[in-house]
């Protein structure tokens, strides 16, 4: 929100709608429920909505509760978190109601309740019929899709399946290689009212007038001039899986090649990942920038030489969209989320997933073979030419919303 790390969707979205000339009241809790951090959220107060933020005080407990069952471990007991986040799910959901109840009383009428992700879909539902207006869900991808086979899974999984079932006019989940329109179809959601879309890019008007000696000066760090810079844009969480970029680094290493890796993100699995770098002896060829605001990642992009993705869940996100955007060639993991986007030695070398010594031979290989470079960069920008800008994905998403206010409906349709 502030234009820093994290995804682009929500801020795309509210700046898609701000644009149309609609007026909008942001409904947040006051706390993060997601990370274990326990200060108040920061969202910047000039950005054209009006922004309410619900008090949540339940959270912070939740919030310790939820790090002692984790312990020193990655994971919580089953049982327990789902009790966790069954609780999280009906405290949002009150907490979301009663903020919204007191925006429409101080005067702001509502035509649609527009609620993001899973743990918002109850509260946008019950308000939506409080307020006798259309609600709208929109998620942001999902886990299910290899779980749906398996028995009782509404009940295993209550809060990932509210987004689902809990009823709408409008459900849209993003195509982001999670295979959300499958979990859809077992969970029989009408076409009429499912939207499965990818998310846009938002090109600069220019290219970034940003030099990488400019990018040197600016970050200072470690960051060399002389080397080949590969990037990875993502927030530090273990399924991103970026301790295969710092083994490959390794291996990259080995081969004389001097490459470093440029990460852009913050999140939980950092001091694991600063750990690992030292144990492997490549602390010296990682910059580890934290969150950077939107247009340093361009600039990055645009003077980088490799964009390294090797997440474990989905591969299909806004940093490959922008790497192909920026004509930046791609070093990646053999996934099904990018089957149709990533072809190997076309516009990508790319790998088994945990095949870590020949990631590092092929990330080796780019930063040795200008010329495979240039092809693959050249690819990537034949790619991107299918791609939605935000502008455009937004202008679909506005139209076909304007028709649920205006009560004409919508037809299914869409990328």
């Amino acid at each position: 929100m502030d234009g820093k790390g994290g995804m682009p969707s929500l801020r795309e979205t509210l700046k898609g709608h701000l644009a149309a000339g609609h007026d909008l009241q942001l409904v947040l809790p006051k706390y993060d429920p997601f990370s274990d951090d326990d200060k108040p959220m920061f969202v910047p107060a000039d950005k054209g909505f009006v922004l309410h933020f619900a008090p949540c005080r339940w959270l912070l407990p939740l919030k310790k509760l939820r790090v002692q069952a984790r312990g020193k471990g990655d994971s919580i007991p089953f049982g327990f978190r789902w009790i966790l986040n069954v609780t999280m799910l009906l405290g949002l959901t009150t907490s979301l109601m009663v903020k919204a109840m007191q925006v429409r009383r101080n005067g702001f009428v509502p035509q649609l309740v527009y609620a993001h992700n899973q743990y918002a879909a109850l509260a946008g539902y019950l308000l939506g019929r409080w307020f006798k207006v259309p609600n709208v869900t929109r998620l942001y991808g999902t886990f299910l899709a290899d779980l749906m086979n398996r028995p009782l899974v509404s009940l295993r999984y209550p809060t990932a399946v509210a987004g689902y079932l809990v009823p709408s006019a409008l459900l849209i989940c993003a195509n982001d290689g999670t295979r959300g329109d499958e979990v859809a179809r077992k969970f029989r959601i009408p076409d009429h009212r499912f939207r499965f879309w990818q998310n846009g890019v938002e090109p600069p008007s220019q290219p970034p007038q940003v030099t990488r000696a400019d990018l040197v000066a600016r970050f200072g760090l470690n960051l060399r001039l002389e080397s080949r810079w590969a990037v990875s844009c993502s927030r530090l969480s273990y399924w991103k899986r970026i301790d295969r970029m710092l083994r490959a680094l390794a291996v990259c290493r080995g081969t004389g090649v001097d490459c470093q890796l440029v990460v852009a993100g913050d999140g939980p699995e950092k001091e694991n990942l600063h750990t690992l770098a030292a144990e492997l002896k490549v602390s010296d060829q990682v910059v580890w920038l934290g969150a950077v605001a939107h247009d340093d990642i361009w600039a990055l992009m645009n003077t980088a030489d490799v964009f390294m993705l090797t997440n474990d869940v989905t591969n299909r996100c806004n940093p490959l969209y922008e790497a192909a955007w920026a004509g930046l060639p791609v070093v990646s993991v053999n996934d099904s989320s990018t089957s149709d986007l990533l072809h190997h030695r076309a516009n990508a070398l790319l790998t088994e997933k945990d095949d870590t010594e020949t990631l590092g031979n092929l990330l080796s290989e780019i930063c040795r073979d200008e010329q495979l470079r240039e092809r693959l960069g050249q690819a990537q920008k034949k790619l991107s030419e299918t791609f939605w800008t935000w502008e455009e994905r937004m202008r679909v998403e506005v139209a076909e919303l304007e028709k649920l206010v205006s009560g004409v409906g919508v037809m299914a349709g869409g990328r």
